[in-house]
């Protein structure tokens, strides 16, 4: 999807028609447009969400009036004002044009009826002709689903929201639509009740089937409400979280409480990496003692199995003299190897006989081999397992003593806080300690309904098993046995290609995270896609690594090249998928204001890697923001625009009334003018 032009009529700002086209080539892919705080920039952004989506960004001042107010004001009493706005794109071969128009009239003079709005979509394919689209709606998330838009067309508050952690349900959400794994998800939605259709038409005389049937559908019903509270409360507990770090971000602005909100940041940090490594040191154990904890009980084991090869060996009886085949082809054949004539009953074939129960088969002696060299290294892995358990042990036991004494001291921290003077501090403390007791209480729930939703799954599979064999043993309900296997089978698969889906496509980001990251940023900090789908940005390395504190040029950082990813993203799987719809999905980036919280350096820096995060970007920015960008922009800029703000207000001191660019002057603001709105100026290539 490449956009070529926008084409607004009495759309807010815009008076009259004005229209704005865009370079989309391969090296020149980047059109510029420079406006001032309120100018217009924003209302642009919106030109594009509110066409294609219907919607509006929630930093958009005044979302409910659309039209051109001096539009407005010029038409008569009753007189029809013609808004619109037309998006032109290519994409896939055809050129679209997606128009979402309003009919208002003037009724009254400061209130704007709009009624309801229009949306038409034309397609144009080689041949030039135009064809009004059925569905445009449906077409145009075909192309760039409703659930990415945000990704794409994002201004410099979303792009430090991205970097919250409230934000993962959202950025959850864009990995489940890359993956256009909606079907999937429904049929997972489905599957129970259509297991609970299947086991209701089963019939039976059978009360222990009947009433393992009752059980599978309460334990069901149960899962269902567990798993929705989880939901809920996994969303409270990340809304709780980022209310804390709020806090503690203003505490650090706070001359009083700074030093010890950092040393309480650093023991923080601290905690939670001693908590991940004893939870390690958990898991650990837990395989360990699952796999080879039985060794610890077998003591002589290795010993008597030895000397029980031994012994054998010295009876001669390991290895075989004989082998069994050997001695039966010579009483087959009733001839010995020296010649004599084995008759039957004869001394001579007796002694061969003999032999007989002395011959070893081949496998048996392998067998016995076998266990004897495995016998040999029993007791070093019996040594080595019981040593591993103990230096677990004390692993687990220092994390639980380093838990104990940092809690201490975050006690203690927290308790000077609280008593730092300042109404400020104390508010944003008892505050900060609400939230601490709450997040507490809901953690608490969180493992309790966790833990039954473990069991629940136990006990449902013990209750599904017990259905389908009572159900095998009646010939009249063997076939519904079957098809409640067969769904049992397919929620199983599907649940787990839902994970390994969505893990695989987590993990590819995130190396495209860090890649991106990593090339820009000056600090060494380590991006993260968490498997929480949290956007994490990590200091230091091994057992001292640590959530870093984040400024707010590193959380757009990171926000930007989370951006840069997706939309990496979305073309490789477009391409390589076997699940995805077959076009290439090559999104524009629009941002808007996103360079205002970095300093020159970072802007220099993220400038490198723009042109390289789509095929089309499209950079709004003022003045004042645009200094480290344009510079290195500029070998990718294919158009440029000036938006010029008009208003009739004179008299104003210290206005940028015209801009540079590339030398020359460009008006920027224009006082006295006839009217208050923004005009669209290109700059000649």
């Amino acid at each position: 999807m490449k956009i070529t032009s926008v084409e607004m009529e009495n759309f807010r700002a815009y008076g009259g028609r004005q229209q704005i086209d865009f370079s989309g080539g391969d090296n020149r892919n980047v059109t510029l447009v420079y406006g001032t705080n309120g100018g217009g920039k924003t209302t642009l952004l919106n030109a594009f969400t509110w066409t294609l989506y219907g919607k509006v960004t929630p930093d958009l001042e005044n979302p409910g009036d659309f039209v051109n107010w001096d539009a407005w004001y010029a038409a008569e009493e009753g007189e029809e004002i013609p808004v619109s706005v037309a998006v032109t794109f290519d994409h896939g071969g055809k050129t679209y044009r997606a128009v979402r128009k309003l009919k208002p009239r003037r009724r009254g003079y400061a209130q704007q009826d709009l009624g309801r709005p229009e949306f038409e979509l034309s397609i144009s394919d080689s041949s030039g002709a135009w064809k009004k689209s059925p569905n445009p709606s449906l077409v145009i998330d075909k192309i760039l689903p409703s659930r990415l838009f945000q990704f794409f067309f994002i201004n410099g508050e979303r792009i430090e929201y991205l970097a919250k952690q409230e934000a993962y349900k959202e950025i959850q959400e864009a990995v489940k639509t890359l993956l256009e794994i909606e079907p999937l998800e429904r049929a997972l939605k489905h599957l129970p009740s259509a297991r609970t259709r299947v086991r209701s038409k089963s019939s039976s005389s059978s009360t222990s089937m009947n009433k393992v049937r009752e059980e599978i559908d309460l334990l069901e019903e149960e899962q269902a409400e567990k798993r929705q509270q989880r939901d809920e409360l996994k969303q409270e507990i990340h809304h709780i979280r980022a209310e804390i770090s709020s806090i503690d971000g203003r505490l650090r602005t706070l001359e009083g409480a700074k030093a010890l909100q950092l040393q309480r940041d650093h023991l923080s940090a601290e905690q939670k990496r001693v908590s991940r490594s004893l939870d390690e040191a958990v898991a650990s154990r837990k395989r360990l003692v699952a796999t080879r904890g039985f060794l610890a009980f077998l003591p002589g084991l290795a010993g008597q199995v030895r000397d029980v090869c031994d012994e054998l060996r010295v009876r001669g009886e390991l290895p075989a003299p004989l082998k069994r085949t050997f001695v039966e082809d010579l009483l087959e054949q009733a001839k010995c190897i020296c010649g004599t004539h084995l008759v039957e009953g004869s001394p001579e074939r007796a002694l061969i006989e003999q032999w007989l129960s002395r011959s070893g088969r081949a496998e048996v002696e392998a067998a016995w081999n076998i266990l004897r060299g495995h016998a040999a290294g029993l007791e070093e892995q019996r040594k080595s397992t019981i040593e591993d358990l103990e230096s677990l042990d004390t692993r687990i036991s220092q994390g639980h003593g380093e838990l104990r004494d940092l809690q201490g001291r975050l006690d203690e921290v927290t308790a000077q806080i609280g008593r730092l003077p300042g109404e400020d501090i104390a508010r944003l403390e008892s505050a900060r300690g609400d939230h601490e007791a709450n997040l507490g209480e809901k953690q608490r729930r969180f493992g309790a309904v966790d833990g039954r939703l473990d069991a629940l799954e136990s006990e449902l599979g013990k209750k599904n098993t017990e259905f389908n064999t009572l159900a095998e043993r009646d010939e009249a309900n063997k076939l519904i046995q079957r098809r409640h296997e067969v769904l049992q089978e397919a929620e199983d698969v599907l649940t787990k290609t839902l994970d390994i889906l969505k893990e695989r496509t987590r993990r590819q980001l995130d190396r495209k995270i860090r890649s991106v990251f990593e090339s820009s940023s000056f600090k060494d900090y380590v991006p993260e896609l968490t498997s929480e789908f949290e956007l994490e940005l990590w200091t230091g390395t091994d057992e001292r690594r640590r959530r870093a504190a984040k400024s707010t040029g590193e959380n757009m950082l990171l926000s930007l090249s989370f951006v840069a990813a997706l939309a990496l993203q979305c073309r490789e799987i477009s391409i390589h998928d076997d699940l995805s719809s077959g076009d290439v999905r090559e999104f524009p980036v629009v941002l808007d204001a996103s360079f205002g919280s970095l300093d020159i350096d970072y802007q220099r820096r993220v400038a490198r890697f723009l042109p390289k995060m789509a095929s089309q970007m499209i950079v709004l920015s003022s003045q004042a923001q645009s200094g480290g960008v344009e510079e290195h922009l500029r070998d990718h800029v294919g158009k440029q625009y000036v938006i010029t703000t008009h208003t009739r207000k004179t008299g104003m001191e210290d206005v940028t009334e015209s801009i540079t660019i590339d030398g020359y002057p460009y008006p920027y603001q224009e006082q006295g003018s006839s009217f208050d709105g923004a005009k669209l100026k290109e700059i000649p290539a």
